[in-house]
Parts: C-alpha cells; sequence; structure tokens
C-alpha cells in the first residue's frame, strides 16, 4: 500500500469519525431539548423542583460542543473573519489558511494532552461533581480531551488538502481555478 493510498484511507478514517461525532451531537442535542422542557415543565407547570436539568443541561452542552467541533473543521462552518482575506491573493490566503491550521494543530495538541492529564487525575482521585448527580468528572474531561484530538486530526487532513491547494495555486492554471475563494465549496 503506497503512501498516497494510505494517507487517503488515514483520510477517510477521520472523516468518518467526525461525521460520527456530529452524529453523536445532534442526538445529544434532541436529548438537551427534552432535558429542558421537562425542566421548565416540572418548574412552571407542576411546581416542583428540578435539581437535575441544569447540570445535565451543562454536561449536554460540553457533549455537543466537543463533539462536533471536528466536523465543524471539516466541513470550513468555523467562524471566520474575512475581512482582509478578500483584498489577498488566493495564494496568501491558502498560505494563512495553512499557518493559522498549524496553529490550531498546536493548541489542540496542548489542549488534549491536558485534558488527557486531568481525565487521569479526576479517574484515579474518583472524584465527583458536587451535586445531586454526583457524575464521574473523568466523563466532561474525557469528551473534551477526545474532541481536541478530533480537531488535531481532523487539522492534519485540512493542511493536506491545503497543502494540495498551494500546489495547484501556484501554477497559473490553479490561480484561475481559485480566484472566488480558498477552496471551491469553502462557503455556500
Amino acid at each position: 500500500m503506497g503512501t498516497e493510498k494510505l494517507m487517503d484511507a488515514f483520510q477517510r478514517g477521520i472523516n468518518k469519525l467526525s461525521l460520527f461525532g456530529e452524529i453523536l451531537a445532534e442526538i445529544a442535542a434532541c436529548v438537551l431539548a427534552v432535558v429542558v422542557i421537562t425542566g421548565v415543565m416540572l418548574t412552571y407547570v407542576f411546581k416542583s423542583r428540578d435539581v437535575f436539568s441544569v447540570e445535565v443541561s451543562t454536561y449536554l452542552l460540553v457533549f455537543i460542543c466537543f463533539s462536533s467541533v471536528a466536523y465543524v473543521l471539516r466541513e470550513n462552518r468555523h467562524v471566520v473573519v474575512d475581512a482582509l482575506l478578500t483584498f489577498l491573493s488566493p495564494k496568501v490566503r491558502l498560505r494563512l489558511e495553512l499557518i493559522a491550521m498549524i496553529l490550531t494543530i498546536g493548541f489542540c495538541s496542548i489542549l488534549a494532552w491536558k485534558a488527557a492529564e486531568v481525565t487521569l487525575l479526576n479517574y484515579q482521585r474518583g472524584f465527583r461533581s458536587a451535586s445531586l448527580v454526583t457524575l464521574p468528572l473523568w466523563i466532561p474531561y474525557l469528551v473534551i480531551a477526545l474532541g481536541a484530538f478530533g480537531v488535531v486530526l481532523q487539522g492534519i487532513v485540512r493542511i493536506r488538502e491545503l497543502a494540495g491547494g498551494v500546489k495547484s495555486v501556484s501554477s497559473p492554471e490553479g490561480e484561475e481555478a481559485h480566484k472566488g475563494g480558498l477552496i471551491e465549496n469553502d462557503r455556500p
């Protein structure tokens, strides 16, 4: 198996993992809606105390954010302020995005590493949340570590795509093909 085929298989695998994280985030968003509606109904309709919905909602929000972030990067749907980028040539924009992706991978690598350390510490010491839910705290920290690691992996895939774009933009016909933006399907 050649290097190119291996990288293609790696890219497909990472893209599938990102999609799986997004599907889990969508399911968690539905669960979050049910939890919030139940909490509101218990509090305002049945005049009952709801002690679980706020904490469960917090953990679900963390899960939704970190399990879907790699997919957001895959689809290039993160927040971008491109007011100055529109004045740059496609070649310069591609190079700037490549630099930004390298910085993103560096930051998320550190985040994943530190979150993994905190996860392990919480697991070893058996720390739990100080509430009635008493969720083991290693679980939300693990979600953060895995989400950050997913961004690192998806960032590697993105760098591979961008590096191909830098090569194609360097040629005269590549310059014409990329006049509309960084990559043809970047934005709707």
